[in-house]
C-alpha cells in the first residue's frame, strides 16, 4: 500500500471528521473575509471622528480574530486526540513518527487549502447579502459592498499564521507521543475527586460575590475599599470553576434529604457527577464564552432597540445651539423669526446664560482639577428657565444634572476662580503629570493671586435626573451638569471672566423639527460668515478636527432627531457585529459539546449494555440519555448566560435604564436557549442512535 493510498483511504474513513474540521475553518474564514471588507470599506473610514463604527468595527474584527485562534486550535487538538486509536495503530505497524507527521501535514494543508477557497468564495458570494443585512440596521447611511484585496491578504493572511502555528503544535504533539499514549489519548478523562464541602463553600462565596459587587460600585459598602472591586469580580470569574466541578455532588448531597426524588435519579446524578469532574474545564470555558456573548450582544441589542429612548433622555431639548462673544451671535427675536419662516412653530425657547470656571474639589490635604470648566448658573436665570423658585444661600449652590445615578456623591469643599491663561496652562499641565491632584500649597499661592470662591461641601445640594439642558460635551464647552449659584455669587465670579467665557446656550422645543432646524442651520451659517462647506453634517461627539475648522463645527446647531439617527446607525452596526459574534460563540458552544459527548460513546455503549443486562429497559435508558445529555448542554448556557445577564446589570446599575437594558437583553438570552435546544436536539438523536441499538 503506497503513501498517497494510505492518506485517501484514511481520507474516507474520516470523512466526517474532515468535513466538520473543514466546515468550521470555512465559516471562519468567510467572517473574517467579510469583516475584513468592512474595516477596508470608503463608507466606514469616512466615518472616523464622527461615529464609533469604525471602531466598532475594528473592534469586532480582532474579537473575531481572537475567537479562531483559539476555536480552530481546539479543534485541531481534539481532532487530534479523538484519532488517537488510529495513531497508534499506524505506529504499530511500523509508521515513524515523521510518517505521521508528514500524514497530518498533508491532511492539514489538504483542509487548508479548500477551506481557503471556499470560505474566500463564500465570504464574496454571501457578502452582499452581509452587506444588506448590515444596511437594514443603518439609518440614512448606506454602506456599499465593494471587494478590496486587503479584505483577501487579511483573511488569507490570518488564517495561514494559524494554519502554521497548529502545524507546529502537530509536530511537537506526534514526536512526543507513545504508541500506548496515542491509544489511550482519545479516552483519557480529567477524573479526581469531587470536593462537595469545597463546592458549597465556593457556592457560598459565589452568591455574597454577586451580592457586594453592585454595593461596592455604588459605594454603599466598602467606600473607601475599592480594591475590593477586583476581589469580588476575580472571585465571581474564579468560583464557577469550583461549583461546576463539584455542582452535581452538592445536588447529590441535597437530594438525598428527598429519598424518592434522590433514587429516581440515582444513575443520572452518578454517571453526571463523572461526567462534570471530566467537563469541567470544557463547561467553564463555554461557560464564560457564553457570559461573553450574553454581556456584549445584550448589551448592544438593548442599545440599538432604546436608541431613540436614550438620546430623548439626554436631550430634553428639539434644538439647541451656543451663543459666544465670537460664534452664533444673535438675537432671540431673531431666531423666532427664522423659524417661523421656515415652517417651524416653536412651542417652548429659553435662553440660558452661563459662566464657565474652573473648579478644584478638596481631596484631604490636596485637591482634584479636572481639566476644563464647569458650567455656572445664577438662581434668577436657573428660576426663569425651569420656572422654580429654589433659593440658594450665599457660599452655597445647588449641583444638577440631566443624567440620573443611583450612587450617592458626597460633595468636598469646592474652589471656583478664575484664572489667566498663562496660569490655566499651567495647572492644566501639574494636574495631568500627577493624576489630576494639586497640591494644597499650589492651592494656596494661586488663590493669592486670583480670585476665588470657596463653598463647603455641607453647602452643595444636589438633584438628578434635571432637564434644564441637552447633555453635549466637546473641547468648547460641557453641558449636562451645573452649579447653581446665589446672583451674588455667580456676578462676583462672572465679573471677573473675560467675555469668552460668558456664554448662552439656546434651547427650543418646535414642531415641524426637520424644516425649522435647516432654516436655522442656514441663518446662523450665514450669521458666522461660513461658506456652505460648514456644518453640512452632524455627529454624536461635536469634534471633526482640532483646528480652526474643526472648532467652528463644534457651534453647529444640535438636532434631537439628527442625534437619534446617527446613535442609531452607531448602535445598529454594533448591534449587527455582535450578533454574528454572537452566533459564532454559539456555534462554537453547540460544536464543542457534540464532540465531547459523542467521543464517550464507546464508554457509554458499554455501561448501557451492563445496565440493559440488569433488566434497565430501552425507554428508561432514552429518558436517563435525555437528562444526563440535556443538563451537560445547557448548564453553559444557563450558567453562562445569567453570568453574563448579570454583568450587565452591574454595569449599567449606575445609569438609571438597567430595567429597560435587562429587559431587552432577556430576549437575547431566550435566542441562546433555541439555538441550544436545537443543538441539544441533534446531538440526543445522534447519541441515542448509536449506543441503542
Amino acid at each position: 500500500m503506497t503513501f498517497s493510498s494510505i492518506i485517501r483511504k484514511n481520507f474516507y474513513y474520516n470523512f466526517n471528521k474532515f468535513i466538520s474540521f473543514y466546515f468550521v475553518n470555512s465559516l471562519i474564514i468567510a467572517m473574517l473575509f467579510m469583516y475584513g471588507s468592512l474595516i477596508y470599506n470608503p463608507s466606514i473610514l469616512d466615518s472616523v471622528g464622527k461615529t464609533t463604527l469604525y471602531e466598532t468595527v475594528n473592534m469586532a474584527l480582532l474579537g473575531i480574530v481572537l475567537f479562531s485562534v483559539v476555536f480552530i486550535t481546539y479543534t485541531n487538538i481534539s481532532f487530534l486526540k479523538n484519532r488517537g486509536k488510529e495513531f497508534g495503530m499506524y505506529l504499530t505497524l511500523g509508521m515513524t513518527t515523521k510518517d505521521l507527521t508528514k500524514i497530518i501535514f498533508v491532511e492539514n494543508l489538504g483542509i487548508m487549502s479548500a477551506s481557503l477557497v471556499t470560505g474566500v468564495f463564500t465570504g464574496a458570494l454571501f457578502g452582499r447579502l452581509f452587506y444588506l443585512g448590515l444596511n437594514r440596521f443603518l439609518i440614512n447611511t448606506k454602506v456599499v459592498y465593494e471587494l478590496n484585496y486587503k479584505s483577501f491578504l487579511l483573511s488569507i493572511g490570518v488564517f495561514v499564521l494559524i494554519f502554521i502555528g497548529n502545524l507546529i503544535f502537530n509536530i511537537i504533539y506526534i514526536k512526543r507521543i507513545s504508541i500506548i499514549d496515542s491509544i489511550k489519548a482519545s479516552k483519557k478523562k480529567e477524573i479526581g475527586n469531587t470536593h462537595v464541602i469545597l463546592g458549597a463553600i465556593a457556592l457560598v462565596v459565589l452568591v455574597i460575590s454577586m451580592y457586594c459587587l453592585p454595593k461596592t460600585l455604588l459605594k454603599e459598602i466598602f467606600k473607601d475599599q475599592s480594591y475590593m472591586i477586583g476581589v469580588f469580580v476575580a472571585l465571581i470569574m474564579i468560583c464557577p470553576y469550583i461549583v461546576i466541578g463539584s455542582l452535581i455532588g452538592v445536588v447529590k448531597s441535597l437530594l438525598r434529604r428527598f429519598p424518592k426524588t434522590y433514587n429516581s435519579n440515582l444513575l443520572v446524578l452518578s454517571n453526571l457527577s463523572h461526567r462534570f469532574l471530566s467537563y469541567k474545564n470544557i463547561l467553564y470555558m463555554l461557560s464564560i464564552l457564553t457570559a461573553g456573548a450574553m454581556f456584549f450582544v445584550g448589551y448592544s441589542y438593548s442599545m440599538f432597540k432604546s436608541s431613540e429612548e436614550f438620546v430623548r433622555r439626554d436631550n430634553p431639548y428639539d434644538l439647541m445651539f451656543i451663543e459666544t462673544e465670537k460664534y452664533n451671535v444673535t438675537e432671540k427675536e431673531d431666531i423666532e423669526e427664522v423659524i417661523s419662516d421656515s415652517g417651524g412653530k416653536i412651542e417652548k425657547y429659553s435662553v440660558l446664560e452661563y459662566v464657565e470656571i474652573p473648579l478644584f474639589r478638596e481631596d484631604r490635604d490636596q485637591y482634584i482639577y479636572r481639566t476644563g470648566s464647569q458650567m455656572i448658573l445664577s438662581e434668577t436665570n436657573y428660576n426663569e428657565h425651569m420656572g422654580t423658585n429654589i433659593d440658594i444661600s450665599l457660599k452655597g449652590a445647588l449641583y444638577v444634572t440631566t443624567y440620573e445615578e443611583k450612587m450617592e456623591f458626597q460633595h468636598p469643599t469646592s474652589i471656583l476662580t478664575s484664572i489667566d491663561e498663562s496660569r490655566m496652562d499651567e495647572f492644566q499641565e501639574v494636574a495631568l503629570k500627577n493624576n489630576f491632584v494639586i497640591s494644597e500649597e499650589q492651592i494656596n499661592e494661586f488663590k493669592d493671586d486670583n480670585i476665588a470662591l470657596v463653598i463647603n461641601g455641607e453647602n452643595i445640594k444636589e438633584e438628578k435626573g434635571v432637564p434644564f439642558v441637552n447633555e453635549r460635551s466637546t473641547m468648547e464647552y460641557s453641558l449636562g451638569n451645573a452649579l447653581v449659584l446665589d446672583d451674588e455669587d455667580y456676578e462676583f465670579l462672572k465679573s471677573s471672566r473675560k467675555e469668552e467665557y460668558i456664554k448662552k446656550v439656546h434651547l427650543l422645543n418646535v414642531k415641524n423639527g426637520d424644516v425649522a432646524f435647516e432654516g436655522l442651520v442656514y441663518y446662523l451659517r450665514d450669521k458666522n460668515g461660513f461658506d456652505e462647506s460648514y456644518w453640512q453634517e452632524g455627529n454624536l461627539w461635536g469634534t471633526a478636527s482640532y483646528d480652526e475648522r474643526g472648532t467652528r463645527e463644534l457651534y453647529r446647531p444640535i438636532y434631537t432627531e439628527e442625534l437619534i439617527e446617527i446613535q442609531l446607525n452607531d448602535n445598529g452596526m454594533m448591534f449587527f457585529t455582535m450578533i454574528f459574534i454572537g452566533a459564532l460563540f454559539v456555534i462554537a458552544n453547540g460544536v464543542v459539546l457534540y464532540y465531547k459527548v459523542l467521543a464517550d460513546i464507546a464508554e457509554e455503549e458499554e455501561r448501557l449494555t451492563a445496565l440493559a443486562r440488569i433488566g434497565i429497559h430501552e425507554k428508561e435508558i432514552k429518558t436517563m440519555i435525555s437528562k444526563e445529555i440535556g443538563i451537560t448542554f445547557f448548564m453553559p448556557v444557563l450558567f453562562g448566560g445569567g453570568l453574563g445577564l448579570y454583568f450587565l446589570y452591574v454595569m449599567v446599575s449606575n445609569s438609571g435604564v438597567e430595567q429597560i437594558i435587562m429587559k431587552q437583553s432577556m430576549l437575547v438570552l431566550i435566542c441562546g436557549i433555541v439555538f441550544q435546544i436545537i443543538f441539544y436536539l441533534i446531538c440526543r438523536r445522534k447519541y441515542i442512535k448509536e449506543v441503542v441499538r
